[in-house]
């Protein structure tokens, strides 16, 4: 297991100089979200309301919780879902209890919020982990947490509670062992971590599980491609076999998750229909939106096109990009801020970013080629999820939001420093580095924070 080609260098001994901007780029997003977890008022981030109710419904027992009204009524289940954050939500409440006996709901929250910042700081670390797998050059795996802490729906998420940001670090965890596999590392012991970290992320998200499919079709290429016919026995020690331990209790649990759905509910995740009565299936918000907003009948892609629908290619191309663009470097929760004039202008850096790796990539690596790989790959599973849903609701853009890309972010992040850091002549490099640094900071959380009192003054508390 240990005769792959091994990297040229660990790159672990990064300038101290690195390593403290690396630490000032932490401290000044944990800061900037630990504001919005301490100010926010209740349930403008996304869904937090529903993830503290049902992390204050984990919280009365150690296992996993049997449905009730205030669930049904969320919209999510707890029966045959995914179940590990609201887990952790409730140990966190027990434990904040614990010690402060008498805190109230809002204290809780804030906890919760916390929790989620510390998830988020973590993936930016991972962040800078991960792109020095892929950019084996020094300061350049700065540029994508740089990138990712002034990424605005991203740091609005971190200041709340939700499963996302716990996602989000266990994949940016996952993809970082994948990569550090393709660049010759032990390969046992990453691809064991890789598998335990995406074993985890789909028990907090169901929809991980096409990033670890694709995460394991570039993982066994790779392992064919490199190990031919060729597979010694493997040098055992006690920490790979704990490892192993690990990896395979937690594939028995996603098993039992989800390969019992597939095989009695014929689907990943059941509907609420496939488990539940009608009268506590009503009780659903997304039961009373599907009726509201919902067709007679979902459409075919012929049917659709008929009607004078856009077909995929011009929803793809004349929409969809730019609204993920929009609810990525804008914020779309239960308040919204769509900065229009800015998202052209990140529209034009990322078609300059294809035209610049089109230029520029020349024999990239195998990491650097299934990262491209799995990133499209992903991308592609969430249009379609969020065509089918068009094709549902008529067009109404229900469920389009930019944070379903976060977790293959900070790879793509990666994809973009590692491709300006082949730019040449140094001085275009430069520029380009200076140009994109400023266009981040422009559109970043700064702004945000700066405006609280004025655009967003409603958002906070007083």
């Amino acid at each position: 297991m240990d005769n792959f080609p091994k990297a040229k260098s660990e790159t672990n001994n990064s300038p101290v100089s690195e390593r403290l901007l690396l630490a000032v780029l932490l401290l000044a997003f944990t800061v900037c979200a630990g504001l919005l977890a301490f100010n926010l008022k209740e349930g403008i981030v996304p869904d937090e309301k529903a993830h503290f109710i049902f992390a204050k419904y984990y919280a009365g027992t150690w296992g996993i919780p049997p449905d009730a009204p205030e669930t049904y009524a969320q919209g999510w289940y707890i029966a045959h879902y995914p179940f590990l954050y609201h887990w952790l939500s409730g140990r966190v409440i027990n434990l904040t209890q614990f010690l402060a006996p008498a805190a109230s709901d809002r204290a809780l929250l804030v906890v919760l919020r916390l929790t989620s910042v510390l998830f988020a700081a973590g993936t930016l670390y991972l962040t800078y982990l991960l792109s020095r797998e892929l950019i084996r050059k020094k300061w350049w795996p700065l540029l994508p947490v740089f990138l990712l802490a002034n990424t605005l729906m991203f740091t609005f998420l971190a200041g709340g509670a939700n499963y996302d940001n716990l996602t989000n670090l266990l994949c940016t965890a996952g993809l970082y062992f994948l990569m550090r596999v393709f660049g010759g590392r032990d390969y046992l012991s990453n691809s064991l971590g890789w598998l335990i970290c995406i074993c985890l992320a789909c028990l907090v998200k169901f929809a991980v599980l096409p990033l670890a499919l694709l995460s394991f079709l570039a993982w066994l290429g790779f392992s064919i491609w490199k190990r031919k016919t060729n597979f010694p026995l493997p040098k055992w020690n006690a920490g790979r076999i704990v490892l192993l331990a690990a990896a395979l209790l937690l594939v028995l649990g996603n098993l039992a998750l989800y390969g019992y759905n597939l095989l009695v509910f014929r689907e990943v995740l059941p509907e609420c229909e496939d488990m539940f009565q009608a009268a506590q299936c009503a009780l659903s918000p997304y039961n009373d939106r599907l009726k509201e907003l919902g067709l007679p009948q979902k459409l075919s892609i012929a049917e659709s096109i008929r009607q004078g629908y856009p077909d995929p290619l011009e929803y793809l191309t004349g929409f969809w990009f730019k609204d993920m663009l929009t609810k990525t470097y804008g914020i779309l929760g239960h308040k919204s801020y769509f900065p229009e004039h800015i998202i052209t202008v990140y529209q034009l850096f990322y078609l300059g970013m294809l035209l610049l790796a089109a230029r520029f990539w020349h024999k990239p690596t195998f990491a650097v080629w299934s990262a491209l790989g799995i990133i499209a790959g992903f991308v592609l599973a969430i249009f379609v999820v969020n065509f089918e849903s068009e094709l549902t609701y008529g067009f109404k853009q229900i469920s389009l939001q930019g944070r379903y890309l976060f977790p293959v972010i900070a790879l793509f992040y990666a994809l973009t420093a590692y491709t300006q850091s082949l730019v040449k002549p140094k001085f275009l490099r430069v520029l380009l580095v200076v140009l994109t640094c400023a266009l981040f900071v422009f559109g970043g959380p700064i702004k945000f924070l700066t405006l609280a009192d004025k655009a967003f003054a409603g958002w906070f508390l007083p």
